[in-house]
């Protein structure tokens, strides 16, 4: 609907427009009157209309001159000067002051309609347009942190980066100041012990949400595991020392007020190109491994070379993070650690051949701790000695990818392996451990395959089982619920009526009634 403003300093003139309008432009609503400049201006300042028919000769200020006024505020309204002058010299000023049209004094309605007609026209296709723009506007604002985290993928992890980065780079533009260095986020929970543990993609969410009070163009990188790098590219004056602490304490700050969660922040060096981003990238995974310092930061360029060698042999705690990805069923996000623990041994300028070792013996202890869950998996090994890191993160990926593949062919035997148990030894008692043992896993890991796969533990699925057979019972026989009950393998039919009725929403008496009542009508 196009808002209309109608202003003239004759009342019965404002009343027979406004008439008009309602009566034959069901697309414009006129939403006020003003019967002089001065109240013109004040209405438009008030009403924010899209369209106003604008008197000129009126007393105290004249309508030019309210035109005038209100360009100052509103650029984008419409104006139809309508005026019982028609004179070369009122057009200039008219034309000046970009008003639309004109209307003289008087009209025949069939004009004033297709005047206003085509004005308001014009205004909704401008309204479409800026809609439009707003829409692509907001899909873009959407788009461009994913673009980001593409592009700080490429950058710091992939060795050879695709035909599409420099038009990913150039869709969200290249900060004016190219210099930048990598920061990697790093999360831990405020509690110490492992049951409270949580998702960090919730975290990852506010950080992402969080607009920082810094000017530095900062491009977020995707989380992986419990880090996140990050891009942060120098602005103004002060040195990137200062900058880069400026924008960590920052961060800290920032995130200290969302609660449950300590931030450590590593800080890599400064780099002309953004090639050498994955340099920085390696520095600032060192600069983050000893995560106890007071500051929760530390930048690359205050470690010594005495440091740098003794990390290398630090990465027992994201060892342990590989385990418990890895107990939690989080196969992608182990694949993350290890390829983290690689950065870190590249960074430290560890031998290939002695980090593909140390990678080897991680995937040893997995194999194990999997073995132990109950899982037939097969011994990984390297086929050859590999030649870079790149190989090796992913022959290392592929290697759990199989012990994956594995473990999801033997899950299935097993479960239908106990399906089939349960449902011939229903009527027993049947112990978690009992159909742990038929299987020879232990009866954690039979748990949570019950969880993981059918939504609910054994002991639900048992009872859906015994009262489906009862219910089929109550249909095809003549048996008692008494005998039903124990048939089924309830010791107590007092509790084997509350349990029917919790699933099926009725007594089993008033089942069975309802189930033999077809059958007890008379035929005429």
């Amino acid at each position: 609907m196009i808002r209309m403003l109608i202003v003239d300093d004759e009342p019965i003139e404002r009343i027979a427009l406004q008439r008009i309008i309602e009566e034959g432009s069901p697309d414009v609503e006129v939403v006020g009157q003003a019967a002089n400049g001065r109240e013109a201006i004040e209405a438009a300042e008030r009403l924010q209309p899209d369209l106003i028919t604008m008197d000129i000769k009126m007393p105290g200020i004249n309508g030019l001159q309210a035109i005038e006024k209100i360009r100052e505020t509103n650029k984008a309204v419409k104006f139809i000067v309508v005026t019982a002058f028609d004179t070369f010299e009122f057009a200039q000023q008219a034309i000046k002051l970009g008003v639309y049209d004109y209307m003289l004094k008087p009209s025949r309605i069939s004009v004033v309609l297709e005047t206003i007609g085509r004005v308001a026209n014009e205004i909704k296709m401008i309204q479409q347009e800026l809609a439009s723009r707003s829409l692509e506007q907001v899909r873009l604002q959407k788009m461009t942190p994913l673009v980001e985290a593409d592009i700080v993928e490429q950058l710091l992890f992939d060795y050879v980066q695709s035909a599409s980065l420099a038009e990913m780079i150039d869709l969200i533009g290249l900060p004016s100041g190219r210099d930048g260095f990598v920061m990697t986020l790093q999360f831990s929970h405020d509690m110490a012990e492992p049951s409270h543990l949580r998702d960090y993609d919730d975290m990852y969410l506010q950080v992402s949400e969080l607009h920082l009070d810094v000017s530095n163009p900062i491009w977020l990188g995707k989380m992986s595991g419990n880090q996140v790098p990050a891009i942060v590219f120098m602005d103004g004056e002060f040195s990137y020392r200062a900058q880069a602490i400026s924008v960590a304490k920052k961060w800290i700050q920032a995130l200290d007020t969302k609660g449950g969660f300590r931030l450590f922040i590593g800080i890599g060096g400064l780099c002309k190109d953004l090639r050498d981003l994955r340099k920085s990238y390696h520095e600032a995974l060192l600069a983050s491994m000893d995560n106890t310092l007071p500051a929760r930061y530390s930048l690359f360029e205050n470690l010594t070379r005495d440091d740098i060698q003794a990390i290398g042999s630090r990465t027992i705690e994201m060892e342990k993070r590989v385990l418990e990805e890895i107990r939690r069923g989080n196969l992608e996000a182990a694949g993350d650690q290890i390829a983290k623990i690689i950065d870190i041994f590249e960074g430290a300028q560890q031998g290939v051949g002695l980090s593909q070792q140390r990678v080897f013996e991680v995937l040893i202890v997995v194999t194990r701790m999997l073995q132990e869950m109950g899982m037939d998996v097969h011994t990984p090994y390297f086929p050859y000695s590999t030649t870079s890191y790149m190989q090796l993160k992913a022959e290392s990926r592929q290697l759990i990818q199989n012990l994956v593949q594995v473990g999801d062919v033997v899950e299935t035997d097993l479960l239908q392996t106990m399906k089939l148990y349960i449902q011939k030894h229903a009527h027993e008692e049947l112990s978690l451990e009992r159909i742990a043992a038929t299987v020879d896993r232990n009866p954690f890991y039979v748990s949570k395959l019950f969880k993981e796969h059918f939504g609910m533990n054994y002991i639900d699925f048992l009872t859906e089982f015994r009262i489906e057979t009862a219910k089929q019972l109550m249909q095809e026989t003549d048996k008692s619920l008494k005998e039903i009950t124990f048939e089924v393998g309830y010791n107590d039919p007092n509790y084997f009526s509350r349990v029917f009725k919790k699933l099926v929403g009725h007594s089993p008496t008033d089942y069975r009634k309802m189930l033999i009542r077809p059958t007890n009508k008379k035929h005429s």
